[in-house]
């Protein structure tokens, strides 16, 4: 049996940010009376203890990433709303490290990991968090068994980042006080596909995690290569959870056929040191080219939106796309026009369902 470890961080806003994560002390070493009104949930990649989880932390709730920008908006939110009516200015940051999750097969080990995921909602309820934002897409599992649970949910207002595909992606599923931000993925694979056939790469490889993300950046990665000209992507997907050794093994079935690797945050960063010519999904020179987000736009559509969610009482769906700007391409400073893809039966019924909750 395998053993698989996801760290998980639901961390309260603070101004001592720095000084905690490039710490090595132990983070639970705050007051237990100190209430977290804020609160986000992420996962760190892979697997790390010690002095490497607080750098890939540190990374993790940078400008650079998704996490990063829901981080950074919620500071933003702290500010306008909390430090103009309360003396409360100064929450500590803490680490919630969830039961270690095993399985013996991928549905045993995401039951295990949803377990652990709720128990990380609950502490940060028992905190006093009133928002709680969730930047990943592996908790929607949790999120859906625990939003219906009054006593212990029923007053806090939760932002989902999530991805098309995703059953936390239309507004039937979600309870009264929640708001679903759906990342065009499509999109963002698109571009990739695109830029890579634009630029004379015919066998484009992608290696990610198992997961609704992968689906959604896949299918605009075909349309893209075919919108450019001609191309194959080749795929290889994980579903062990962030184990080095077979997430390695997952990206060297595809590594030798491939003219140039993609990955995900899961695997970006054994991409980069395989040897091999990559694309980024985060800014870097060393790739052949970066297509990653636009940070400053959106923190800024975040914190519009927490505004709005704390206030709200009605289930919502906003959806972010290339037309937001929110996609920064390395080598120019506009990126190409994004055709309406086309939906399927399915797809155009949930696209007017959001509409309508909108």
């Amino acid at each position: 049996m395998k053993k698989h470890t996801k760290i998980i961080a639901i961390i309260a806003l603070s101004v001592m940010l720095l000084t905690y994560l490039c710490s090595c002390a132990a983070p639970n070493t705050v007051s237990t009376d100190t209430k977290y009104k804020l609160a986000l949930a992420t996962q760190l990649f892979p697997d790390a203890e010690g002095a490497e989880a607080s750098k890939r932390a540190e990374f993790a709730l940078g400008s650079e990433t998704v996490s990063g920008c829901a981080w950074k908006a919620l500071k933003e939110y702290r500010k306008s709303t909390y430090d103009s009516t309360t003396t409360d200015t100064v929450a500590a940051i803490k680490y919630y490290t969830p039961a270690e999750a095993k399985g013996t097969d991928t549905v045993s080990y995401s039951a295990a990991f949803t377990a652990a995921a709720k128990r990380q909602l609950e502490l940060a309820a028992a905190g006093g968090a009133e928002i709680i934002v969730i930047t990943d897409d592996d908790y929607t599992n949790a999120y859906l068994e625990i939003k219906d649970t009054t006593k212990t949910f029923g007053e806090i207002a939760f932002v989902l980042l999530t991805v098309p595909g995703s059953r936390t992606a239309n507004a039937a599923a979600l309870n009264a006080k929640t708001t679903a931000v759906v990342l065009d993925n499509e999109q963002y694979g698109y571009l990739f596909g695109y830029y890579a056939s634009q630029n004379g790469y015919k066998k484009i490889g992608y290696a990610g995690e198992d997961n609704n993300a992968s689906s959604a950046f896949i299918s605009g990665l075909k349309a893209g290569v075919e919108a450019a000209g001609e191309g194959e992507v080749i795929t290889s997907l994980t579903s062990s959870g962030p184990v080095e050794n077979i997430i390695k093994e997952d990206i060297a079935k595809i590594s030798d056929s491939a003219d140039i690797l993609i990955g995900d945050q899961l695997t970006m960063s054994y991409i980069k040191t395989s040897g091999k010519k990559y694309a980024s999904i985060y800014k870097d020179e060393k790739a052949e080219f970066y297509i990653t987000i636009n940070s400053d736009v959106l923190t800024a559509k975040f914190t519009e939106i927490i505004n709005a969610a704390r206030q709200s009482n009605a289930a919502s769906v906003k959806r972010l796309t290339a037309a937001d700007n929110i996609f920064v391409y390395s080598k120019g400073s506009e990126l190409v026009a994004i055709p309406e893809l086309s939906l399927s039966k399915a797809d155009a019924a949930k696209t007017a369902e959001t509409t309508e909750a909108q």
